[in-house]
């Protein structure tokens, strides 16, 4: 019995010690990068949109909506088209790839 008692003790100190040793651990990285991006907005008549872009919206977006406001947003690593949907009081905003693939 004696021997029972001593083994649960010896686990139960393991076990405490294993827990403080992980409440214990420091992260010593503690570097932030920021960086900066130039992003461009440049209104887009709705004429002037790919046909790729008109293509997607027509295909993905229920009959009914119109475009009313386009954008193009650049920047260093991606293009969009921005486009302002509207369906009578309702509006939307889809996010469209130059290649015609929504976001």
């Amino acid at each position: 019995m004696k021997k029972l008692n001593v083994l649960s003790l010896a686990l139960a100190l393991g076990l405490f010690t294993t827990v403080g040793f992980a409440a214990n651990t420091v992260v010593e990285n503690t570097n932030a990068v920021v960086v900066e991006q130039e992003v461009s907005k440049t209104p887009v008549e709705v004429a002037d949109l790919p046909e790729a872009v008109t293509e997607a919206l027509q295909a993905k977006v229920d009959e009914g909506w119109v475009i009313s406001e386009a954008a193009l947003i650049t920047d260093e690593e991606k293009t969009l088209y921005v486009v302002k949907l509207t369906k009578g009081e309702e509006t939307k905003t889809k996010k469209i790839t130059p290649e015609g693939e929504i976001k």
